[in-house]
């Protein structure tokens, strides 16, 4: 069976959840608070008959299921009575059909007790289960799957021992051997998810599994905890080997590598038919892998009570407007409030504003930006995504100083007031500090007038890089990009577009030869050059601004030989004990962020953001 329309109503926090046409994967996503697991409770509780509130459209994927529905499909709660009777149908341990079976967010395997061993086993494959123990969660079955398979290897050699014997008594001195292995099927699993690693054999005195790397043999409980977590997902799934099931997993992602869950996903889906699966998850990567199938976006609660559910498909313009932000549209199930972090590292950056925030704004959501041209087109970014909240996530950005000047009226972008987030490191008398307890009396990285002093040497060394780079920078501003595109190209016959291609080239030409007249070009790197020299000469500390400090930084930790990660470290130790005021600026830019306050209004699927009036334009 399947679902292929699920409607639900007053279920707080979701006002209404309506969709259609689901596919085999349904992948469930949205910020933190939107009722995601409730939506998850509500539809169990549908399954057991005790829930109102949700309608379903149910299709029988096998003719059994078709004989006992009265049909190819019922609807809920109209055919509950004959959905009961389908789910309580005869369930056995091994090949299940026909259920619902559930993996809870919180899967964390606790106090499995030893199995009590018999001289004989029943065959635990073929006994029945309670219609309902697959919807109990993960963290109750695991003791099931585990004693389960001892219990089948052992059941097995009984079975060949008193098959032996028997052909024995009969005269026999010989017997068939082609028996298959219990293990062979974890086996293949295993390799699959963990490989080059292999599952070797059941220690049944132990009651371990144990596998094989590196030529030795050690048991599972040795594996990490991501590892473990997919063996207990997948072992569990494969003694069960559901077949025209629906599966329910919440934040499947949990303690996992991203490869490591889309692996999982992988196989799970190779193991029986006709199962349908619907994945609640905050993984950008298990969204963007699913857009082929059903991605549904949960937004937060609207004002005029609408639709929160939002199908997304990889070519309509949300996911288009963040491709622009440098991210695929699963981003959006981070949280209600993001910001991108652009600059050339900003994977770093991410990490060191974090630090410097210290949970302070537990609302905000810090993702790195997909490199400088995110920043190029801001015209189309603004529009597309800076001045919405799209499905109820609002979008923020932070830039270094070298993308440029940030030519935006939105109050949600905002540019470092210095140059690199590393000229906040800078601070002289800070980073005497750093050294006091890991440098011997007299050294010069204790003294911060010296400290001082070899900072302005460095900086007085690069004023070459950092005047080409600011010049460099003003002139591509002055030139612009160069087209030579022209207008109705395509009424245009060749000779035509010839002439006017042409005529294009040189109107671009003179443009581009005013903006860079050679006695300008001169004067404005001779004037920037004075600039920046005097800036260091003048003792004001104002070229801590203007130069790019992640070369200073980095030239500094080579004369100091200190690795740059544990400087920064000690860096932000040392400012936190006095308030991070190098680091207040800063803070203010998020501190706008946080308090932004959106009005939502409805139009046309996206929530549309106005705001009171924030000024974030960078001092300095």
């Amino acid at each position: 069976m399947r679902i292929s329309s699920i409607k639900v109503e007053n279920q707080p926090p979701i006002n209404l959840f309506e969709v259609d046409n689901l596919s085999d994967l349904v992948v469930v996503a949205g910020p933190n608070g939107v009722g995601k697991t409730r939506l998850i409770t509500s539809l169990l509780a549908a399954f057991r008959g005790s829930s109102t509130g949700i309608k379903m459209t149910i299709e029988a994927t096998s003719k059994e299921e078709e004989k006992t529905l009265g049909g190819k499909s019922i609807s809920t709660p109209e055919g509950q009575q004959r959905l009961i009777s389908l789910l309580k149908a005869n369930k056995f341990r091994r090949n299940y059909k026909s259920g619902v079976l559930y993996f809870e967010s919180g899967r964390s395997i606790k106090n499995v007790n030893a199995l009590s061993f018999a001289f004989e086993f029943d065959d635990p494959y073929d006994e029945i289960v309670s219609w309902d123990f697959p919807m109990q969660g993960l963290a109750g079955r695991w003791q099931d799957t585990q004693h389960a398979i001892f219990k089948k290897i052992q059941s097995q050699k009984t079975s060949i021992a008193n098959r032996a014997i028997e052909l024995r008594s009969q005269g026999r001195d010989s017997m068939n051997l082609q028996f298959s292995d219990p293990l062979d099927p974890f086996k293949d699993a295993f390799s699959k998810l963990l490989g080059p690693k292999k599952l070797t054999r059941a220690d049944l005195s132990a009651q371990k599994l144990m596998y094989e790397e590196n030529g030795e043999e050690r048991p599972i409980s040795t594996l990490s905890s991501g590892e473990q977590e997919v063996l207990n997902v997948t072992f569990d799934f494969l003694l069960r080997n559901p077949n025209d099931c629906i599966i329910f997993f919440d934040e499947p992602e949990v303690h996992l590598h991203p490869e490591l869950l889309i692996r999982m996903v992988s196989t799970l889906r190779t193991i029986g038919r006709n199962n349908q699966f619907f994945l609640i998850s905050h993984s950008p990567d298990l969204v963007s892998s699913s857009l082929e199938d059903s991605v549904v976006f949960l937004t937060p609660r609207k004002a005029d009570g609408s639709n929160q559910a939002i199908l997304v498909k990889p070519d309509d313009d949300t996911s288009q407007a963040m491709h622009q932000l440098g991210h695929s549209v699963g981003v959006l199930s981070l949280g209600r409030k993001i910001v991108v972090v652009e600059g050339a590292s900003a994977s770093l950056d991410k990490r060191t504003y974090s630090q410097i925030l210290e949970n302070r704004y537990p609302d905000l959501v810090l993702v790195p930006g997909g490199g400088r041209r995110v920043v190029e087109n801001f015209g189309h970014l603004v529009t597309t995504v800076l001045d919405k909240a799209v499905w109820g996530v609002e979008f923020f950005m932070l830039t270094d100083r070298d993308s440029g000047p940030v030519n935006s009226d939105t109050q949600k972008i905002a540019q470092l007031p210095r140059y690199h987030l590393e000229n906040y490191f800078l601070d002289s008398d800070l980073l005497a500090e750093c050294f006091e307890n890991i440098e011997d009396h007299g050294s010069w990285l204790r003294d911060a007038k010296e400290i001082e002093r070899v900072l302005s040497e460095i900086a007085v060394s690069n004023v070459g890089y950092a005047v080409a780079l600011k010049v460099a920078h003003t002139f591509r501003q002055l030139c612009g990009n160069v087209s030579i595109m022209p207008s109705g190209a395509h009424k245009l016959d060749r000779e035509s577009l010839i002439r006017a291609m042409a005529g294009k080239a040189e109107e671009e030409k003179a443009r581009t030869a005013r903006s860079l007249e050679l006695q300008f070009v001169r004067d404005e790197v001779a004037k920037t050059f004075d600039e920046f020299l005097a800036s260091i000469s003048d003792g004001t500390g104002d070229w801590k601004v203007n130069i790019p400090g992640k070369l200073i930084l980095n030239t500094f930790c080579g004369r100091a030989n200190i690795q740059i990660g544990r400087l920064k470290n000690l860096y932000l130790k040392s400012a936190q004990a006095q308030g991070l005021d190098v680091f207040a600026d800063v803070i203010e830019i998020f501190d706008k962020f946080s308090s932004f306050a959106a009005i939502p209004s409805v139009e046309g699927g996206d929530v549309v953001s106005t705001s009171e009036e924030v000024d974030l334009s960078p001092a300095g």
